[in-house]
């Protein structure tokens, strides 16, 4: 199993570089890797959903755009789409 921690690389919990993992083992860990990025990409998007639901929530409790996207460091722009996404009334 590779693993990159602090932009150190393991195999199996060993300190290793990416150019020494064995030949046998390189499908094996790039399935592991694929997997691990579809599982964060899944945490992620459900986060960023649970983001624009709470944007949407703010802005019906007279939250400003202004005030969102400086809260979060997004643009007005992005907090408009977002609302227009979800629906203005929920």
């Amino acid at each position: 199993m590779l693993q990159i921690i602090d932009g150190e690389t393991y195999v199996n919990g060993i300190k290793m570089e990416i150019e020494t993992i064995p030949v046998a083992d390189i499908a094996k860990n790039l399935h592991y890797i694929n997997e691990e990025i579809t599982k964060k990409q899944n945490s992620v998007n459900r986060l960023l959903e649970q983001r624009d639901e709470l944007i949407v929530h703010a802005f019906k409790h007279n939250f400003s755009a202004i005030t969102l996207a400086k809260i979060l460091n997004l643009t007005r722009q992005r907090i408009y789409d977002v609302l227009n996404k979800f629906g203005k009334e929920g």
